[in-house]
């Protein structure tokens, strides 16, 4: 801590490099302090656009600079361990993008040593910050649905061949994981199950249908929760054009249907009433940019880190949040590969 002020380390200068350099600018007791880059000229470019002084080409000379507090982990899925373990290590705390990394062995290497460390570790998951998000949870929560008896989560993308040929990891089991489960859709699946609620079991089905990538570019799964609810996930990044995404809540009291990604409320009928903010010229067509989409959610989790350090308290989305919706993908992935429904509790964290 410099001047009062934490100091931010940025792992990586690819899209959510400029996501988080963007929305450092706005968190109040925070500040970008250093950039890392294996290559010298993205990193000098990178520098000199967000005026970073601090400049490293290895993450572990990031990781020991005096002057960074957190390390965002903003590089490919599959190397996140590594620079957690390098962070930690040195006393940083860690915010990572999401997911956490590609399987739930790596994930809970990570969440145990930041624990054993004492050092903070938080997950992007910024759908969870918008106001339809804390709509949708309350409406559940406080019971103004009634029971749910069906919650799905649709997520219909699309992603060119210059997408996934525009870096080497795209598209990679190694260091992506997965395909659009893993890096489109877990937004949609984290927040169905953060509204809905624990998920019991998974039935999953995924494919490659257009890509020429390692993993999948379109998945189904049947998902039934804990609190008797059934539902669906479907996912891809493949047709053309784009949709939006959207959530799908009923219950005995009525129907929401919602897009977090936009922050808005397509339809709504609880106990025979409307809202008057629902969007009644919601184009459903979607751009297949994501720098098109709304980044000022990270924001609100750039600052809760900062806050969470002051407070000496875990950020509010913290590894163990972040392990669920990676346990889901990896239950779909499972019940693809055995024909067989995978059951959740079999997936836990060790004790």
């Amino acid at each position: 801590m410099k001047n009062g002020e934490i100091g931010f380390g940025l792992v990586g200068t690819g899209m959510a490099g400029g996501f988080h350099a963007k929305e450092l600018r706005h968190v109040r007791g925070g500040r970008l302090t250093a950039v890392c880059s294996r290559d010298p000229g993205r990193l000098q470019a990178f520098a000199r656009e967000w005026e970073v002084p601090r400049r490293y080409t290895h993450f572990s000379e990031l990781c020991r600079d005096p002057e960074v507090d957190v390390v965002c982990v903003l590089t490919p899925t599959g190397t996140h361990l590594e620079v957690a373990r390098a962070a930690s290590a040195a006393g940083k705390h860690v915010l990572v993008e999401k997911p956490l990394d590609i399987n739930l062995e790596r994930a809970d290497e990570m969440i145990r040593l930041c624990r054993a460390s004492r050092t903070k570790l938080g997950v992007i998951f910024q759908m969870r910050f918008g106001t339809v998000a804390a709509r949708l949870r309350e409406a559940v929560q406080s019971g103004a649905l009634g029971r749910i008896f069906l919650a799905d989560a649709v997520d219909k993308s699309s992603r060119s061949p210059a997408y996934y040929d525009s870096a080497e990891w795209r598209g990679t089991r190694a260091l992506e994981g997965g395909g659009c489960l893993m890096t489109q859709s877990i937004h949609i699946v984290d927040l169905l199950q953060h509204v809905v609620g624990p998920v019991r079991s998974v039935i999953g089905r995924v494919a490659t249908k257009q890509h020429a990538i390692e993993v999948e570019d379109t998945a189904t799964a049947l998902v039934s929760f804990e609190n008797g609810a059934m539902g669906m996930i479907e996912s891809t990044s493949s047709i053309k054009p784009a949709l939006k995404s959207r959530l799908e809540l009923h219950g005995d009291h009525g129907t929401i249907v919602a897009n977090a990604q936009y922050d808005q409320i397509l339809f709504w009928n609880v106990g025979g009433r409307t809202v008057p903010d629902v969007e009644t010229n919601f184009a459903i067509g979607d751009t297949d940019d994501p720098w098109a989409y709304p980044q000022v959610r990270h924001r609100i989790q750039l600052q809760d880190m900062v806050d969470a350090i002051r407070e000496d308290r875990d950020p509010v989305l913290t590894g163990e949040d972040a392990r669920v919706s990676l346990a889901i993908n990896m239950a779909i992935y499972e019940s693809s590969r055995t024909g067989r429904e995978v059951f959740l509790k079999d997936l836990a964290p060790p004790t």
